[in-house]
C-alpha cells in the first residue's frame, strides 16, 4: 500500500503550468537584445526551478559575460513577457481536475515556486485553481531558495504539517532537493521538459515518479 500524505506541495512552472516555451522564448529575447545571439532551451533548462535573477547571473558567468548589469537583463527578460503573458500559460492535462479532487478529499495543498507571487496567482486564478491552495510560497517569500529547504519549511509551517506527512512535487532537481532537504518525500513528474528521468533519479533522488497528475490521487 502506498504511503498516504496529509499535504502535497507543488512547484508551479513545468509541473502544474506549461510555461516551458514561454520561458525559453524570454531567454532568447533577452540574449538577442543584449548580445546579438540566440539561446536554446537545452542550454538554459538547467535554470528551471531557481530564481530568475540568480539563473541569469550564473548563465552569463558561464558564457563569459562578466561585465553585465544583471538587473537590466532581468528587465529585458520580463519585458518580453508583458504582451506574451497577458493570458497565462495553460495547465498540463489533468492538473485542474486532480487538484480539485485532492482538495475535496481533504488534502492540504501549497505552491512552492521560484516565480513571483503576482504572476503565479494570476495563472492559478485564470484556470480556476487559486482556491485549491492553502498557501503560496513564492520568490519574494524568502531570501533562501531552492534547493535549500527554506521554501518548503515555510509552507509546512503555514500548513501546520510535519515534513514526514508532506510530499513535494516538481519537475526539476531543485524541487526534489528542496523537498528532500526539508525532510519531505519528493515526487518527480515526467511530463515536463526541464529534467530527464535519469538525471532526476541520479541528482534529485525522488521518492516517487509519476507520469500523470491523476496518480497523486492514490497518495492521499
Amino acid at each position: 500500500m502506498s504511503k498516504k500524505y496529509k499535504a502535497i506541495l507543488f512547484d508551479y512552472d513545468g509541473t502544474l503550468i506549461d510555461t516551458n516555451q514561454r520561458i525559453i522564448d524570454s531567454w532568447d529575447h533577452m540574449y538577442f537584445k543584449h548580445f546579438g545571439g540566440h539561446i536554446t532551451g537545452d542550454e538554459v533548462k538547467w535554470t528551471f526551478g531557481i530564481v530568475l535573477r540568480d539563473a541569469i547571473a550564473e548563465e552569463m558567468r558561464r558564457r563569459g559575460h562578466t561585465d553585465v548589469d544583471v538587473d537590466e537583463l532581468v528587465a529585458s527578460y520580463r519585458e518580453y513577457q508583458i504582451p506574451v503573458c497577458a493570458t497565462p500559460a495553460p495547465p498540463f492535462e489533468g492538473v485542474v481536475e486532480t487538484l480539485k479532487e485532492l482538495k475535496a478529499r481533504g488534502a492540504k495543498l501549497a505552491i512552492v515556486t521560484s516565480r513571483g507571487r503576482n504572476t503565479c496567482e494570476a495563472g492559478l486564478k485564470e484556470y480556476g485553481m487559486l482556491d485549491c491552495f492553502d498557501c503560496i510560497v513564492a520568490a519574494e517569500s524568502t531570501d533562501i531558495h531552492k534547493p535549500l529547504p527554506e521554501p518548503v519549511l515555510i509552507a509546512l509551517r503555514e500548513l501546520d504539517i510535519a515534513p514526514e506527512d508532506a510530499l513535494m512535487v516538481g519537475d526539476s532537481i531543485f524541487d526534489l532537493q528542496c523537498g528532500n532537504n526539508a525532510g519531505c518525500d519528493s515526487c518527480f513528474v515526467t511530463w515536463s521538459y526541464a529534467t530527464s528521468l535519469k538525471t532526476a533519479q541520479a541528482e534529485g533522488h525522488p521518492t516517487i515518479v509519476i507520469d500523470t497528475p491523476q496518480q497523486l490521487l492514490d497518495l492521499v
